[in-house]
C-alpha cells in the first residue's frame, strides 16, 4: 500500500515548513475513508487530501498533543476523514530522519490505520521554486521505520503541486498559515486553514 499526496495536502505541510524556518514543525495527514482500507494494500494508493498542522517549537508536549488528537479526531469522524500519517520537519535542518517524537506518533496513528506513514519534510531543501519534491516517506516494515523512494509518483499531480506550492510561497501564504499552536494562542484561529485550502482550489 502507497501513499499519495493531493496538491494540498503537500502545500500546507511545505507553507508549515517556511513559516518557521527555524523550529521544527510537525502536523497529521488525513485521508477519505473508504471500505477499501482494510484490504492490506489490495486497493489503490491511498490518497492523502489534507495535512492539519499541529506544532512548532517544542513537539514533545503530551498533553497538548492529546488536545489536538482528541479535536482532529472528532473533525475527521465528522468529515469521513481517517488520520493516515504524519508528518516533521526537524530543527536541525541537515537532519532529515524520524525521531522519537515521530516515531510515537506514527505508532499511535498505526492503532487505527495500520498501514500509517511518516513523512519527512527536508527543509534544508526549501526553495521558492520547489522544483523537485522534499519529502521523505518512512514504512513500517518488520518493527522499522523504512526510507521508501521518494519519485513523482508519490503525488496525485506532481506538477500541479509543485506550480500551486511555489506561487502561495511566492505571494508569502504561509504568514497565514495557522497551526495547532496558534489556536491554543486564541482559539479564533481556524487549524482548518480554509483560506489557504481556497488558495490551492483557485490554483487548480
Amino acid at each position: 500500500m502507497h501513499i499519495q499526496l493531493t496538491s494540498q495536502a503537500y502545500c500546507k505541510m511545505l507553507l508549515h515548513t517556511a513559516k518557521y524556518p527555524h523550529c521544527a514543525v510537525n502536523g497529521l495527514l488525513v485521508a477519505e475513508k473508504t471500505k477499501e482500507k482494510k484490504k492490506d494494500g489490495h486497493g489503490g494508493p491511498v490518497l492523502c487530501v489534507d495535512c492539519v498542522p499541529l506544532f512548532h517549537g517544542t513537539l514533545a508536549l503530551a498533553p497538548m498533543l492529546e488536545v489536538a488528537l482528541t479535536l482532529i479526531d472528532s473533525w475527521c469522524k465528522e468529515n469521513n476523514y481517517v488520520i493516515v500519517g504524519y508528518y516533521q520537519a526537524n530543527e536541525q535542518t541537515q537532519d532529515s530522519r524520524p525521531n522519537q517524537v515521530a516515531q510515537k506518533v506514527a505508532a499511535r496513528i498505526s492503532e487505527n490505520f495500520n498501514e500509517a506513514v511518516i513523512v519527512m519534510v527536508d527543509s534544508s531543501r526549501l526553495t521558492m521554486s520547489c522544483f523537485e519534491p522534499i519529502v521523505f516517506i518512512y514504512d513500517h516494515v518488520e518493527n522499522k521505520w523504512k526510507n521508501r523512494e521518494v519519485t513523482t509518483d508519490v503525488f496525485e499531480d506532481w506538477n500541479e503541486a509543485q506550480t500551486i506550492t511555489s506561487a502561495l510561497l511566492v505571494g508569502r501564504s504561509y504568514e497565514n498559515l495557522i497551526d495547532f499552536d496558534n489556536h491554543l494562542d486564541d482559539l479564533r484561529n481556524d487549524w482548518t486553514n480554509p483560506a489557504i485550502n481556497k488558495s490551492v482550489l483557485d490554483l487548480c
